[in-house]
């Protein structure tokens, strides 16, 4: 019986994952797949955005795949696996606060190793904000980057030549290094079969990522004024990694995605939603920046009145 491919997808929060995966799962070739998302938010908002694309999508969320919820995706990989007809990959696109290597690990129980194939761990990496990374979460993501069989250095784009090559030598990456825009990997690198699995890479263990990051998620039923609201993305703390979820925009008839790392924000049209509230954000920051009553009384200011 083959064993059936599994692709690991990681890299630090708002690289391009969610991006990348998408481009996957909408291929033609794409063949039986399921995916395993997880995010470190209340709301898995990676696993909805996927969902609009492919219905064999599975959540773990609320906590870090490597820490918390590990149990969790070992019970998950058993049960894809004992699917029928089988499965011919799995693709798992780790929360940007993973380290994948205890992903990797949890590929080798006993429960798995006669089913899954480790495939290939691919690594984004946020081109404009990798160099900007300090202490534990420049470890982290460095981690990140040690264990990929593939590179993928995206947002390219923003970079000018000398920036582009300055990272490439912070990264110091023995494996492939591929320049991205909106990580499109070309085809032959997308769900191709290597012929033979990924290495385990034994590296030492980073700090628990729950005691590096904390989450928090902001709910509203009124919508947003879109222009307040966008002066307000402008002036988010460097302390906030990461705010991502749906959003109803004053003037604007479909709920849209929202997308927001460093300065840059991304919206796109929802296409399947079914929220109870116009607003439903989730942060990312560092742990202990006591930001979230200020970011929330700063975010109703937002808000057009019922």
């Amino acid at each position: 019986m083959n064993r059936i491919a599994v692709t690991v997808i990681c890299g630090f929060l708002g690289a391009g994952k969610t991006t990348l995966l998408n481009r996957m799962v909408q291929r033609d070739d794409a063949g039986r797949l399921a995916v395993i998302v997880n995010d470190f938010g209340e709301l898995n908002i990676d696993a909805a955005i996927i969902a609009e694309v492919t219905d064999a999508v599975y959540s773990l969320q609320n906590g870090c795949i490597c820490c918390t919820v590990q149990e969790d995706l070992l019970a998950q990989l058993v049960s894809l696996s004992q699917l029928s007809p089988r499965l011919e990959r799995i693709v798992i696109e780790c929360s940007g606060v993973s380290d994948p290597q205890r992903i990797l690990q949890t590929l080798a129980y006993p429960q798995l190793r006669a089913q899954l194939q480790l495939d290939a761990v691919i690594t984004v990496v946020d081109g404009v904000g990798y160099s900007s990374l300090e202490g534990e979460f420049a470890r982290l993501s460095r981690a990140q980057v040690a264990c990929a069989d593939l590179v993928l250095l995206n947002k390219t784009d923003l970079l000018a030549p000398q920036e582009l090559a300055v990272i490439r030598s912070k990264l110091g990456a023995r494996v492939p290094v591929i320049e991205t825009v909106y990580a499109e990997l070309p085809d032959s690198l997308l769900l191709s079969d290597r012929g033979e699995a990924g290495s385990l890479k034994m590296l030492p263990a980073t700090t628990r990522h729950d005691q590096l990051f904390e989450s928090w998620l902001w709910q509203s039923p009124q919508a947003l004024d879109p222009e307040r609201f966008r002066q307000w993305l402008a002036q988010i703390p460097p302390q906030v990694f990461r705010v991502k979820g749906l959003v109803h925009l004053q003037g604007i008839q479909a709920p849209q995605w929202l997308q927001h790392v460093g300065q840059r924000s991304q919206f796109s049209a929802a296409q399947n939603s079914d929220a109870q509230q116009a607003v439903q954000l989730v942060f990312i920051a560092r742990r202990g920046s006591e930001l979230r009553e200020s970011l929330g009384r700063s975010l109703e200011a937002c808000l057009i009145a019922a």
